[in-house]
């Protein structure tokens, strides 16, 4: 029997294996912004350590080391850290290792400031939350980032929306799971976080956009029988809303922030 939509590995270290080549060529990055403001709200002076858990392709660690920060990049999927490695290769000050956000491998006391870019809903909070304690010096200083997609900005946003619906068994339970502020403060210890959101969109031409359909991981991949009827789907809504052979995806970057209370 095929696989169907809503079928794959739950284990978030071995989801993306397969797509790890459309999530490099096909994710979108995160606002240069993020890096200036949490250096400034955090105090994060220039060659700070910054860990990035769950770092994946190296999206959010790019712009960290663009502003002048040394980065480790924590990723305990072989294939996604490869593609990190690479993409990376030529900018100083970054570091990669096989580890988890529960599991690091990192010295004690070794970090300024830990992030976690559109990866805290897959890990343990509460080992997290240990092991980032661990690995922080004082004081202990966090960032979580997401990519929120905005759904009814545009024709296109809602007829995406609709084909996520449609096509992504685990998409509803996986959206609510972005941005759980019950689950952020439990991480911070408190209310002590802080939020602040940068608007951003970028600009897909086909090509791009099945590279961001083939890089989801709840959405069908191409083994499986139903991925041809949503990607018929998918190129009947870009011809329909496309300008330019391009359509816009916008987002709003949600960035929380502040220190990680001991219990």
């Amino acid at each position: 029997m095929e696989p169907g939509p809503g079928t794959a590995p739950l284990d978030p270290t071995v989801r993306f294996s397969a797509r790890a080549q459309a999530y490099a060529s096909g994710r979108p990055g995160y606002p240069r912004e993020i890096a200036t403001v949490l250096a400034r709200e955090l105090s994060l002076v220039p060659g700070a350590v910054i860990v990035d858990l769950g770092s994946g392709t190296g999206l959010s660690s790019h712009i960290f080391l663009q502003a002048g920060f040394r980065v480790v990049g924590v990723e305990p999927n072989a294939q996604m850290r490869a593609h990190a490695e690479q993409a990376l290769a030529g900018l100083p000050g970054f570091t990669s290792v096989a580890g988890s956000a529960q599991a690091t491998t990192l010295p004690d006391a070794s970090a300024d400031c830990v992030v976690a870019a559109q990866a805290f809903h897959w890990f343990d909070l509460n080992a997290t939350r240990i092991e980032s304690l661990r690995i922080l010096r004082a004081p202990p200083r966090a960032a979580l980032i997401w990519n929120v997609r905005r759904t009814q900005e545009s024709d296109f946003s809602r007829g995406y929306e609709r084909l996520l619906l449609e096509y992504g068994g685990e998409y509803p339970q996986i959206r609510e799971r972005h941005t759980d502020e019950d689950s952020i403060g439990a991480f911070f210890g408190g209310s002590h976080w802080r939020r602040v959101e940068f608007e951003h969109a970028t600009e897909l031409d086909f090509e791009l956009l099945t590279a961001r359909v083939n890089s989801t991981s709840y959405l069908p991949a191409p083994r499986d029988s139903a991925h041809a009827p949503m990607m018929k789907a998918l190129s009947a809504l870009f011809d329909a809303t496309q300008h330019g052979g391009r359509v816009v995806m916008q987002y709003d970057a949600r960035v929380y922030f502040g220190l990680i209370h001991p219990a």
